[in-house]
C-alpha cells in the first residue's frame, strides 16, 4: 500500500542495480535544467527571454562505512567508479504504489573520512547519463 502523508526522509535511499547502497545517512537527488538565451533585436521590453534547454543530474550519497553490511558497500561503489562503468540507480521507499525515480549514472567522485574516534564515513557522487524515468512500485 503506498505511503500517505509526508513521507519520511529515512524511508527513501539508492538502490544500485537491485540491492540498497548500505548505511547510507543521507541521499540527494538533484536535477537541473540549462536555459537558451532567446533574446533578439526583435525582443520587445527590457526582460530576458529564454527557451528550456537541456537536462542534468546527479545522485549523492553519504553514509558509514562498513565493511560488513549485507547491501552494497562502499568496495562496490568504488569498484563501479574505477571501472567507469555505468550503473542503474532508483530513489525510491521500495513501497508498494510509491514514486520511484531511475536513471544509469557514472560514478565521478568518492571521499572516504575518517577521523579519530568518529564513526567512518563516505560521500558518492554519480552523474547521471541520459534520461531519468518516473515509475511507480509494484
Amino acid at each position: 500500500m503506498a505511503t500517505t502523508g509526508i513521507v519520511n526522509g529515512t524511508n527513501l535511499r539508492f538502490y544500485m542495480e537491485t540491492a540498497k547502497i548500505g548505511e547510507a545517512t543521507s541521499c540527494t537527488l538533484n536535477l537541473s535544467r540549462e536555459t537558451r538565451d532567446t533574446l533578439t533585436k526583435d525582443t520587445t521590453g527590457s526582460w530576458a527571454s529564454f527557451a528550456p534547454g537541456r537536462k542534468s543530474g546527479t545522485c549523492d550519497i553519504e553514509g558509514l562505512i562498513s565493511y560488513s553490511t549485507t547491501n552494497e558497500k562502499v568496495s562496490d561503489i568504488f569498484a563501479a567508479f574505477d571501472a567507469g562503468t555505468s550503473t542503474t540507480m532508483r530513489f525510491t521507499t521500495d513501497v508498494a504504489g510509491d514514486t520511484y525515480y531511475e536513471c544509469e549514472v557514472i560514478f565521478t567522485s568518492i571521499t572516504l573520512t575518517a577521523g579519530v574516534e568518529e564513526n567512518a564515513t563516505y560521500s558518492a557522487t554519480a552523474t547521471i547519463i541520459g534520461a531519468v524515468t518516473e515509475g511507480t512500485e509494484s
